[in-house]
């Protein structure tokens, strides 16, 4: 099942221009088989999520992009609240503890010049200072709005700690949407599905949507 698990939508991310429905029309006629709508520190309300899906016989979830104070965005699911401050690392993992949640560290090396630096050692050097990574439970290593060389590094570096990376279009703008996806194993139709397949690890991330 393919699902683009990243998208900023108008009406909760200021810095988007992506119409949540012409999002859902969009991610259909590229063949997905689901979204996900991850605002910048807000959460969809799940009547609203559901009638959507309802209304396009099409699968659409929710998450949180959560800015954290070590740098960097956290991605989670299962934790739909909406943050009014920016969090630390500590507490937004104990917060996704409590809930049985799941957080992704998105795009961990955007700002850094992955194009020019080919040493790979040098360059996770500088991104593990930041202490986020003993936290999270998988890496995004498929973002959209990223540069070749920064999926790449992302990717390597989620091998290196032993997780599972996951992709999306990070999706501001329409043309945007489907340019990374996450592939799941099993077919999903509701949050506690979406939930359970992450927790399982039963997914993989894609630079696009056209693998089978």
């Amino acid at each position: 099942m393919k699902i683009d698990l990243h998208i900023h939508t108008s009406k909760l991310s200021p810095d988007s221009r992506l119409d949540p429905e012409e999002a859902i029309e969009q991610s259909r006629a590229l063949g997905l088989d689901g979204i996900c709508f991850t605002e910048h520190d807000r959460a969809w309300e799940l009547a609203d999520i559901t009638a959507l899906s309802a209304k396009y016989n099409f699968p659409v979830f929710r998450g949180v992009e959560v800015m954290v104070k070590e740098g960097g965005e956290i991605l989670v699911f299962g934790l739909n609240i909406n943050f009014t401050t920016v969090i630390d690392i500590q507490t937004l993992r104990k917060l996704v503890t409590d809930s049985s949640a799941f957080m992704i560290a998105a795009h961990p090396f955007r700002g850094y010049p992955c194009q020019a630096i080919t040493d790979f050692d040098k360059a996770s050097e500088l991104v593990l200072k930041r202490p986020v990574f003993d936290k999270v439970d998988a890496l995004e290593g498929f973002n959209g709005r990223n540069m070749e060389g920064n999926n790449l590094f992302a990717c390597q570096l989620a091998e290196k700690l032993g997780f599972r990376t996951s992709g999306g279009s990070d999706a501001h703008f329409i043309e945007e949407l489907g340019k990374c996806i996450t592939i799941f194993d099993n077919n999903i139709y509701d949050e506690v599905e979406l939930l359970a397949e992450l927790k399982a690890g039963r997914f993989t991330g894609s630079a696009n949507n056209h693998r089978p």
